[in-house]
């Protein structure tokens, strides 16, 4: 099976209301290439609206971890973009599916 590869991931940590980071992602890529990568209160930013359709615009994949949104207390049916993932699956599209990380 072929695998799409992103040339950039970004790894989220802070919440919206800490940083909005679409703007460092649009600087170092266009969205096609652009995965997001929402842990710890990163997770938060594919809770609102308003910071989730920034995301939209901004990157072409939103995966959020699934362990930091349950120890929030939300799920998957709580996300306004992207889809929820755990941990092994987080490592697999930094190491396999992506050339560089950028954490913001």
């Amino acid at each position: 099976m072929k695998r799409d590869i992103m040339k950039i991931a970004f790894i989220v940590l802070k919440s919206p209301q800490e940083q909005d980071p679409t703007q460092m992602i649009r600087a170092f890529s266009s969205k096609e290439d652009a995965s997001v990568i929402l842990v710890e209160d990163g997770v938060l930013q594919a809770l609102s609206t308003t910071a989730s359709e920034a995301m939209a615009k901004s990157a072409s994949e939103v995966l959020a971890s699934k362990e930091d949104l349950e120890a929030k207390g939300f799920s998957q049916s709580d996300l306004k973009i992207g889809k929820a993932i755990g941990y092994p699956e987080i490592v697999d599209c930094i190491m396999e599916r992506t050339e560089r990380t950028i954490t913001v």
